[in-house]
């Protein structure tokens, strides 16, 4: 009763913060606002590593997301990307669009452990550009990619965001959070910030396995959103995991999973 009364209360999170974006791309579209940017997180890397432009695109708004974007990223040193099962807009998009699908393709069609792998690596590249372009002044460039100001630019609208936008879309129809596990440069940012914590020896909220209880019948992982292999380990180390509990809610053994802080020490 207590996991499906925290998925009931994230579903009502999502919502909530889809709703903000929306209304946000609202008043971006129509001319109130300069730009969806001014909500978004990833703007510490996008404007951030160029503090003087925030007089020209935005003032105390883009300030304000540039904290928050570094704010979150502080918190994936002691929680994990919870932003991203929370409070991403897009990444709640992704999840309810692959809901769609059934129970049996969402359960079968799934890449092997290694595949999702190594194809997570493309975004740490993507990271390491968007952060090169911004250093060097050139960060309209990648901008032009994002899937969000492309919508905040209607009706001029910067057409490779909007294509990225629409495959991503398209995509998550047929594989859960392609965004998230392959193209997300702020995911492989939260990812960096969680890899310092656990050299620096930062204790880390992780998904724990109850090996006493658990019963060994995969569930767990292949309803897992990001495709971890949760089974393989007592604790899920793996950074890309985002902490949506919805491992813990398919569980057919209530309590087998659950989180524990811990200190990279124990491991």
């Amino acid at each position: 009763m207590k996991k499906v009364k925290i998925q009931s209360l994230r579903i009502l999170i999502q919502s909530l913060f889809l709703l903000l974006a929306l209304s946000w791309l609202a008043i971006s579209i129509i001319g109130v606002t300069r730009s969806i940017h001014q909500f978004c997180p990833y703007a510490v890397v996008c404007f951030g590593l160029r503090w003087g432009v925030l007089l020209r695109l935005g003032g105390v708004l883009m300030s304000g997301a540039i904290i928050f974007g570094f704010a979150v990223l502080v918190s994936t040193l002691f929680w994990g990307r919870k932003f991203c099962a929370w409070l991403c807009p897009l990444g709640t998009v992704q999840e309810w669009l692959f809901a769609l699908r059934s129970r049996q393709y969402r359960l079968k069609c799934k890449l092997p452990f290694y595949a999702d792998t190594k194809a997570a690596w493309l975004k740490y590249a993507l990271m390491a550009a968007t952060i090169l372009l911004s250093i060097v002044g050139l960060g309209y460039v990648s901008i032009k990619l994002c899937p969000f100001y492309s919508l905040s630019l209607i009706p001029r609208i910067a057409f490779p965001g909007l294509i990225l936008l629409i495959l991503t879309l398209a995509a998550s129809l047929f594989v859960s959070r392609p965004w998230c596990r392959f193209l997300c440069p702020y995911g492989a940012l939260m990812n960096v910030f969680q890899i310092a914590g656990r050299k620096a020896g930062i204790p880390r909220k992780l998904v724990k396995r109850n090996l006493e209880r658990c019963t060994d019948c995969g569930l767990c992982s292949l309803w897992c959103p990001m495709n971890i292999n949760i089974g393989e380990n007592e604790y899920v180390e793996n950074v890309n995991c985002i902490h949506c509990g919805i491992c813990a809610e398919k569980c057919p053994k209530k309590g087998t999973i659950d989180e524990e802080s811990v200190c990279p020490k124990q491991l």
